[in-house]
């Protein structure tokens, strides 16, 4: 088994879209905590994460639990602080709210109306933060205005740290200098390094600590011992993003590299197989672990060393196969015997495995 140094802060990431039960998310959670990994995240794809953060709560009793990312676009600030209160309550004070605005191709899909996404989830931020406070005034702002909102409990933590989603210059100085933390994504080692130096440089030019807004990084993995496999499929993790309004940038096209656009039309068409053979391998390789064990573990060394707090390993499915039991037991950070963290992922021997197909 490859480990990560012990004591180094390791994430993992559950994507809803993987159609895991809720039962099987708990399962793989209470895997990783054993296995030590510090946080586990729910990431929402067209589920709920902020309601598959519920199992995970119940599964664990150490790691941190969180959502990398809800969509706020979908619930009212109000209702996002009051689940974040009981989640807060459920784990003992351990919850994060990672929140992220999509973009405007999914948004149209859900009947979201246009909007500024800047302006939105800065007042969002404040809106979450005045109801867990109990501000008497409420929150009076453009965008969200309340009247004081009453829970039914004291909050166990009116501070409970809230991450913002950031992929842009823009969002990235918003994250430095009202989140708490900043949730990276579809970046590149260097491209992670010029966003935690601007999210740094946000935090200290609004007279804060730059080193207490935790930078965390979403690193898609795809780990097989079979290297063209695993490079297949990080391929195929490129269509998943391709309509995302800044992947043009992020992806190297407006730098001169390699044109996506049949990449767009295929996925468009919805021939998502297609679309994944249309992608240069390089341009996965750019922000996609793949490989074996030590490759993935070469890769979130990279992000470290650049200044990453906290890697969330984000399995994608390689040949059909999500592969969270052979990422959580090949790449923990915490050193209990793989079998140990596999038996909670093998609740019925062999034949109750947790092995998902790709949706």
């Amino acid at each position: 088994m490859t480990t990560v140094a012990p004591g180094t802060e390791l994430g993992l990431s559950i994507a809803s879209h993987s159609g895991l039960a809720p039962a099987a998310v708990g399962a793989l959670a209470a895997a990783a905590e054993l296995a030590g990994f510090s946080a586990v995240l729910v990431a929402e794809g067209h589920g709920d994460a902020l309601a598959l953060c519920h199992p995970v709560a119940a599964a664990t009793s150490r790691t941190r639990v969180g959502t990398a990312i809800t969509n706020a676009a979908l619930r009212p600030p109000v209702l996002a602080a009051k689940t974040a209160a009981q989640l807060d309550q459920a784990t003992a004070g351990r919850f994060i709210l990672g929140l992220g605005v999509a973009n405007t191709v999914m948004n149209t899909r859900f009947g979201i109306p246009p909007f500024a996404p800047l302006p939105m989830i800065e007042e969002y931020v404040g809106v979450v933060r005045a109801v867990l406070r109990g501000e008497p005034a409420g929150y009076q702002g453009r965008v969200f205005r309340t009247g004081m909102v009453p829970l039914d409990s004291q909050p166990v933590r009116p501070d409970l740290p809230v991450y913002l989603a950031a992929l842009g210059p823009r969002m990235l100085e918003l994250a430095g200098r009202v989140a708490d933390g900043v949730i990276l994504n579809l970046m590149t080692p260097g491209q992670a390094a010029d966003a935690t130096a601007i999210v740094r440089g946000s935090a200290e030019a609004a007279g804060r600590d730059p080193a207490a807004v935790e930078v965390a990084c979403v690193v898609h993995t795809c780990l097989s011992d079979d290297e063209t496999a695993a490079a297949a499929a990080a391929r195929a993790v490129v269509p998943r993003y391709v309509l995302h309004p800044q992947i043009p940038r992020l992806l190297g096209e407006l730098d001169g590299g390699p044109s996506l656009q049949a990449v767009r039309e295929l996925t468009l068409a919805g021939d998502r197989a297609g679309a994944a053979a249309q992608v240069p391998q390089r341009v996965a390789d750019g922000f996609v672990a793949h490989g074996d064990a030590s490759a993935c573990a070469a890769r979130l060394a990279e992000y470290r060393a650049v200044g990453v707090d906290l890697p969330l390993l984000f399995p994608m499915p390689v040949g059909g196969d999500w592969g969270y039991e052979k990422t959580i037991t090949a790449l923990a950070g915490g050193a209990p015997a793989p079998e140990e963290a596999a038996a909670l992922v093998h609740p019925g021997g062999a034949g109750g495995s947790v092995r998902l197909t790709v949706r």
